[in-house]
This record gives C-alpha cells, sequence and structure tokens, in this order.
C-alpha cells in the first residue's frame, strides 16, 4: 500500500510541475495548439509569473514532505532550472523576476530543510518514546530480578549506610528488608569481617577490581554467626565513587562440612603417617632384624669350620643366604618408604636429599636438590611437603620418562615454597581440573589436598614435550 501511495506522489508531482513549467513559458508557446493555452496567470488575470512561482513552492514543500528530502530537493532543482532561464531571457522585468525566483527556491529550500528537521525531531521522539518505554520495562525486570533473587542483594553508600536490600537479605541476616534499610552494615558485621571489608573497600577505591567471591561472618538478628561468601563491586555517577553493591550468599552448612570434611581427612591422614610409622619400624626392628639373624646363621654354616659342609650344600646355601641378604634389602628400603626416620631425625632438605639420591640409584635420573636455610617447622608441615615430593617423584618414575629433576626450596619471612621441576614428556594441565577421581589418578588430589591441611597449596605447570613444574607454597608459623 505504502509502495502505490508513493507511485501515486511521483506521478501527480511530476504532472503538475509539467503543467506549471508550461504555464510558465506560455508565451513561447504560442504557436503550438492547446499548450499555449494552458497559462495559470492569464486564467487568474495576473501579469507576471508570482503565481507560478508561488506553485513552484508548494510542489517543492509537498514533494519533500510526502517522498522525502532527496526528492524534494530534486524538484527544487528542476524548479530552479525551470524559473532562472525564464528570468534572465524571457522577463519583460528580469531583476524583479530573478528576485522572486531566487525568493521562492530560497523559501522553498528553508522549507525543505524544515521539514527534515521536523522528521528528525518526530523520529528523535518516537526514539526516546521507544528507550524510555525500554527503560520503564527494564526497570521493571530488574526490580523484579532484584526483588526476587535468590542471592542477598543490597546496596550501601559511602559510609556503610544501607540504600536498598531485597527479600533475600533476611535469609543471610535475620532482618527484614525494610529494617535493613537505614542500617550501617558494620552493626550486622563481626569485628574481623569489618578488617576485611575495609580492605576491600581500599582496593576497590584505589581502581583494583574484586572478581573472586570472599568470606565474610555476619551477626545474624538472632546472635548467631552466619557465614557468606560476598562479591561486591564499586558503583560510580559521573565518574565518582558512589556507592557499593553487594550480593551475598550464605555458606554457613557449607562451610562447616567443609571443615568438618578436612578435619576428617588430616585425622585420616595423620593415623595414616602414625600407622605407616609403626609398620616400618616393627619391619625394621622386628622382621628385618629376623632375616639379618638368618643371614649370619647362613654364613656360620657356609664356613664351617671343623664340619665344612659338602661344595653342593655351601653353594646352596649361598644361594639361600643371597635371597635372604636381598629380602633384608627390600624391608629397609619399604620401611624408609613407609616413614623414612630421616625425615624425623634430621629434617625436610635432608629427606629431599635422601629422596633424589634413592631416584638416581634406581632410575639413574640426576636429581639435584638447591635449598634455602630453612626456620624450623611445624612436623606436619615437613610430613606434608615430604610427601608432596615423594608423589611428585612417582609421577615422575611411573610416566614422566624424564632424564633430569630438579628440588628448588625457598623461604620467606611468612611462607616456604617447594618447586620440583622435570625435563620428562609433560601432560595437558586442563586434565587437573577433570575427572581425576574417576580415572583413579589420586596421586594430584592427595598432593593438594595435602597442601590444603597446612593452609597452603599446589600449582602445577606442565606442557606435552616441555616437563612438568609442581610448586608447593605452606606458611611458615613464627
Amino acid at each position: 500500500m505504502a509502495d502505490r501511495w508513493r507511485i501515486f506522489n511521483i506521478c501527480f508531482i511530476t504532472l503538475l510541475f509539467l503543467l506549471l513549467t508550461l504555464s510558465h513559458y506560455d508565451e513561447l508557446l504560442v504557436g503550438i495548439p492547446v499548450i499555449a493555452d494552458v497559462s495559470i496567470t492569464s486564467l487568474l488575470g495576473l501579469s507576471r509569473h508570482a503565481i507560478e512561482r508561488f506553485l513552484y513552492i508548494l510542489i517543492i514543500i509537498y514533494a519533500g514532505w510526502s517522498l522525502g528530502t532527496k526528492f524534494g530537493i530534486a524538484i527544487l532543482l528542476a524548479s530552479a532550472l525551470v524559473m532562472l532561464p525564464r528570468a534572465l531571457f524571457a522577463s519583460t522585468n528580469p531583476i524583479d523576476a530573478i528576485t522572486e525566483s531566487i525568493a521562492a527556491l530560497t523559501i522553498s529550500g528553508l522549507s525543505i530543510s524544515l521539514i527534515q528537521m521536523h522528521r528528525g525531531w518526530y523520529w528523535q521522539k518516537q526514539k526516546l518514546r521507544g528507550i524510555k518505554v525500554a527503560l520503564r520495562t527494564s526497570k521493571e525486570s530488574y526490580e523484579e530480578l532484584f526483588t526476587n533473587a535468590s542471592d542477598a542483594i543490597w546496596v550501601h553508600d559511602m559510609d556503610g549506610k544501607m540504600v536498598i536490600a531485597n527479600k533475600a537479605c533476611e535469609k543471610v541476616t535475620g532482618y527484614p528488608p525494610d529494617e535493613l534499610t537505614g542500617k550501617n552494615v558494620s552493626e550486622i558485621m563481626s569485628p574481623d569481617a569489618l578488617s576485611i571489608a575495609r580492605e576491600i573497600k581500599t582496593k576497590l577505591m584505589k581502581g583494583q577490581s574484586i572478581d573472586q567471591r570472599y568470606d565474610q561472618r555476619f551477626i545474624k538478628k538472632d546472635g548467631s554467626e552466619a557465614i557468606v561468601e560476598l562479591f561486591t563491586r564499586l558503583i560510580r555517577v559521573d565518574g565518582k565513587p558512589s556507592a557499593f553493591q553487594n550480593i551475598a550468599r550464605d555458606v554457613t552448612e557449607e562451610r562447616r562440612l567443609r571443615d568438618n570434611l578436612r578435619l576428617q581427612i588430616h585425622k585420616t591422614l595423620m593415623a595414616q603417617e602414625e600407622e605407616r610409622k609403626r609398620i616400618a619400624r616393627e619391619l625394621h626392628d622386628d622382621v628385618a632384624q629376623s632375616i639379618l639373624l638368618l643371614s649370619r646363621r647362613l654364613d656360620i654354616l657356609i664356613a664351617g669350620g671343623t664340619h665344612k659342609p659338602p661344595k653342593a650344600s655351601v653353594n646352596e646355601l649361598e644361594d639361600i643366604q643371597a635371597i635372604a641378604n636381598g629380602a633384608y634389602k627390600s624391608l629397609q628400603r619399604y620401611a624408609r618408604d613407609l616413614r623414612p626416620s630421616i625425615l624425623d631425625q634430621m629434617g625436610l632438605i635432608a629427606a629431599l636429599n635422601w629422596l633424589a639420591e634413592e631416584l638416581g640409584k634406581e632410575l639413574g635420573i640426576k636429581t639435584t636438590v638447591k635449598a634455602d636455610k630453612l626456620p624450623p617447622l611445624p612436623s606436619e608441615t615437613e610430613l606434608a611437603m615430604f610427601r608432596i615430593a615423594q608423589e611428585a617423584l612417582n609421577n615422575v618414575r611411573k610416566h614422566a620418562q624424564a632424564s633430569k629433576v630438579k628440588f628448588v626450596v625457598e623461604s620467606s619471612s611468612s611462607n616456604m615454597r617447594m618447586i620440583v621441576t622435570d625435563n620428562g614428556k609433560g601432560f595437558l594441565t586442563s586434565r587437573l581440573t577433570g575427572n581425576l577421581a574417576k580415572e583413579g589418578k589420586l596421586g594430584i588430589l592427595g598432593m593438594e589436598e595435602r597442601a590444603r591441611l597446612i593452609g597452603g597449596n599446589i600449582q602445577i605447570k606442565s606442557e606435552p614435550g616441555k616437563g612438568t613444574i609442581v610448586i608447593a607454597k605452606a606458611p611458615i608459623q613464627t
């Protein structure tokens, strides 16, 4: 329908323009039948063509209004090509004719500009109306999302006064939203939480982003304590800090379960280490000593004295003695692997040197240890670091196909770091966050858990063909 109307307007305007142009040049067309009779000025009793110039203005305005600015400009240019030659060469009063023509064209141009401005204003108005509708819809959606969000959300000003809070805040704090509004956030925080909040505020004011959630402790309305996982961001208005938005989730039960689980794991590991120590001691003090005594008795029998046994029996006894000696060495190695006495007697660095020496003897891998002088460490820290190193070397034995392994132990005033590097075949570290437990690859998970139990962490870097680096960190208690 719109296309048909446009075509009609084009045809109508073109026809009017042609008729008006014929009328404008009527005195030059007196010899042409019918066309010579087309004279609007004669019809209206005018002696000059002022009315025609006025009609040109109307046609230009109509063209610009109905068909757009570009079409209006096209008719304006065509009108100029029609009016100016007549004013210059055919008019009896050229100065007046040129003045009127230029005035008509100027009025037409201004009219088209006004039409364009009106249309721009109209579309801008429509756009603003659409934006207002979108903003209103967005605001309603946001308010609904804010009010009914499962996470607690509140905004407090730069002084800590709560400006707005949603329904979920009641689950976290025990206060309904209307009671929270106007309350200072410090009133629901424990002393430790206030210290953390100040630190977060300082970082945000310095432009540092807090990309991860952090734990905070709130004092609920009934006096109980809630552990919440909190995310905070700074709200700026015109580039100036204005308020803080907080999103919180109650993780009290989750943290208690996690702490209980870690306590149970810690107890299990400690019980396991005590059992390792007991078995190692019994192997060394009981079974190994019995085998050693057996080897000595065989040695006496082989020596014989006055009643030396036959040569065939001596050979048999020597074979039995070799088996006994081999079993004795194996038992010693098993006992050391279970719980090396060097760790309890001489500390972590000596135990790492022993691990390096054993790996060199077993597989011919060149292993070096470079260590800073460490302060006295808790036995649990030494044991955890030793087990992490032991597991790292087990992975070298089983998978790495390495020719070199290097231990580096560094210390500072607050923590220590152990770095185990090999030049083996490496692997994709993305697998570390995969289904290791389902695949039965519990060694790395065990290393991570041991590090967490002493307040440390594990970082593993590896690429296929570029070896593996295991970095274990632990705090130093002074």
